[in-house]
C-alpha cells in the first residue's frame, strides 16, 4: 500500500483528475493519506483522518514508505488552533504559512519545532493547542477568529471555507474528528431534543425541502450559532432553524442537534 502526506498549507481534492473539476474538499498540512490508485500526474487518494477520497495532483503530496507512515499515524500529533502559523523549513531554507488545523508531527515544545520524515521545520511563533475538556468555555472565542472568512465550496482553511468544512476544522482543533460531509456529520454524536438544551461546541443540522441535510454549523452560546453562509458569521438559532436579523427571515430549517463533544 503506497502512503503520502501534505508538506504544503492547502492542496485541492478534487472530483475527477484535473484541474477544471470540481474541488470536493481540501487536505492541510502534515494530513496523511493511502494512494489507493497511481496515474502519471494524479493519485486517487483516502485521507487517513476522516476517510474523504478524491483526485490530488501528485507533485503536491511527499511520498512515504509504509513504515514512515505509520508511524506518522500512530504519533497522535498536536492540532494547530493558531489560525495562520509562519514557519520556516529548515531544509529548503524558506517561510510560509500554515493553516488551523494543520498536524505538527513529532512537535517539540522545548525547540519550538517538528518534523515530517526528511522535513524539518522551525515554528516562528507560538502555536496555540486546545484541549477537548475546554470548547466549551473558548468556542465562541474560536468563533471570532473565523468570523468573516468567505464561503468557498470544498474550503476548509481561513481563506475560503464551506459549511462542513468549518464544523470540522474547528472541532478538530479541540481533538474531535468529524466527517467530511454535513450529510456524514450528522450520523455522529448524540441527538439533544431541544434548542434550550444545546450547549457550546454542539453541532445543529438544516435540511432542505426535500428533506436531505445540507447545512451545519456550531452552537456557541445563548442560542447563537457559527456558520458559513456566504461567509462565516454568527446569527440567531431557535427551534425553527437560522434567524438572520440583517434581512429579517430565516435561513435555514433545524432538523437536529447533536452532541458531539461528550
Amino acid at each position: 500500500m503506497q502512503y503520502a502526506v501534505s508538506v504544503l498549507p492547502v492542496v485541492p481534492l478534487r472530483s475527477l483528475p484535473s484541474d477544471k473539476e470540481e474541488m470536493i474538499s481540501q487536505l492541510i498540512f502534515g494530513e496523511l493519506v493511502v494512494v489507493l490508485e497511481k496515474q502519471k500526474k494524479w493519485s486517487f487518494i483516502e485521507n487517513c483522518r476522516d476517510n474523504y477520497r478524491g483526485w490530488v495532483f501528485n507533485s503536491m503530496l511527499y511520498q512515504l514508505t509504509e513504515e514512515a507512515a505509520l508511524q506518522l499515524n500512530s504519533s497522535d500529533p498536536p492540532v494547530l488552533a493558531t489560525l495562520l502559523l509562519p514557519v520556516a523549513d529548515v531544509r529548503n531554507k524558506y517561510t510560509f504559512f500554515i493553516p488551523a488545523g494543520s498536524l505538527l508531527h513529532h512537535y517539540k515544545p522545548a525547540s519550538n519545532s517538528f518534523h515530517i520524515n526528511d522535513f524539518h521545520f522551525n515554528c516562528l511563533d507560538e502555536p496555540l493547542f486546545y484541549k477537548k475538556e475546554e470548547i466549551r468555555e473558548k468556542i465562541s472565542q474560536t468563533a471570532l477568529k473565523f468570523l468573516n472568512i468567505p464561503y468557498l465550496w470544498g474550503g476548509k482553511n481561513p481563506f475560503g471555507m464551506d459549511c462542513s468544512g468549518l464544523t470540522q476544522t474547528i472541532l478538530s482543533m479541540y481533538g474531535i474528528i468529524l466527517p467530511r460531509d454535513a450529510c456524514q456529520q450528522v450520523e455522529t454524536g448524540i441527538t439533544i431534543n431541544f434548542i434550550s438544551e444545546a450547549k457550546p461546541g454542539e453541532l445543529a443540522f438544516f435540511d432542505n425541502d426535500e428533506g436531505e441535510i445540507s447545512h451545519t454549523g456550531i452552537i456557541i452560546s445563548n442560542q447563537q450559532i457559527l456558520h458559513a453562509s456566504g461567509q462565516v458569521r454568527i446569527d440567531r438559532i431557535d427551534h425553527q432553524g437560522i434567524y438572520n436579523s440583517a434581512i429579517k427571515q430565516y435561513t435555514h430549517k433545524l432538523r437536529v442537534i447533536k452532541n458531539v463533544v461528550d
